[in-house]
C-alpha cells in the first residue's frame, strides 16, 4: 500500500499548522529588531546567510519546511510551487556573496510565503490565475538570464579566440 502524505483537515489542527508556520516565518525573516532603523527587522535567515555555504543551505532547508507545512493545509499546487520558487530564489540569490546577504534582508521569502497560506486560507475558492502569472514570470526571468548568461560566456570565448589568433 503506497504512503500518502496526510493533510491538515480539522480547523484546529489547520491552526496549530498556521501556527507554526508563522513562528518559523517571524523566526526566519523578522525575530531581531535593528536599533536605529525606524522598526526594521531581519532574521535567522540574514545572520545564517553570512556563513559561507552552509548558512545559506540550513536557512534555506528551514524555510522549505515553511512550505512542506503550508502544503499539509491543502493548497494548490500552483500556490505551492510560487511558494517553492520563493524559496529557491532565497536560496540562490542568497547563496552569492554580499549581494545575497543584502537581498536576504529584503526579499524574507518565508514571510512571503505565510502571505501566500494566508490568502488561500482566506479566500480557497479563488482563482490560481496571479499564482500562474508569478510562476510564469519567474520562470521566464530565469531563461532570460540563462540566455543572457550563456550569450555571455559565448562572447567572451569568440573575444578570446579572435584575441590569440
Amino acid at each position: 500500500m503506497p504512503h500518502t502524505a496526510r493533510v491538515v483537515r480539522s480547523e484546529s489542527e489547520r491552526a496549530r499548522s498556521l501556527a507554526e508556520i508563522e513562528m518559523l516565518a517571524w523566526l526566519l525573516d523578522n525575530s531581531i529588531p535593528v536599533p536605529g532603523t525606524g522598526g526594521r527587522r531581519l532574521g535567522i535567515d540574514a545572520i545564517i546567510g553570512l556563513v559561507p555555504g552552509i548558512g545559506d543551505l540550513l536557512s534555506g532547508a528551514i524555510g522549505l519546511v515553511v512550505v512542506w507545512r503550508g502544503s499539509r493545509m491543502g493548497l494548490p499546487r500552483i500556490v505551492v510551487a510560487r511558494m517553492l520558487a520563493n524559496t529557491l530564489l532565497d536560496l540562490a540569490i542568497g547563496s552569492i556573496p554580499v549581494v545575497g546577504d543584502a537581498f536576504d534582508l529584503w526579499f524574507k521569502a518565508s514571510t512571503r510565503n505565510l502571505a501566500l497560506i494566508r490568502g488561500w486560507l482566506e479566500r480557497p475558492d479563488r482563482s490560481t490565475r496571479s499564482e500562474w502569472t508569478a510562476v510564469l514570470a519567474l520562470v521566464v526571468a530565469v531563461v532570460a538570464v540563462v540566455g543572457l548568461i550563456g550569450w555571455l560566456v559565448v562572447a567572451l570565448i569568440g573575444a578570446l579566440i579572435g584575441a590569440v589568433s
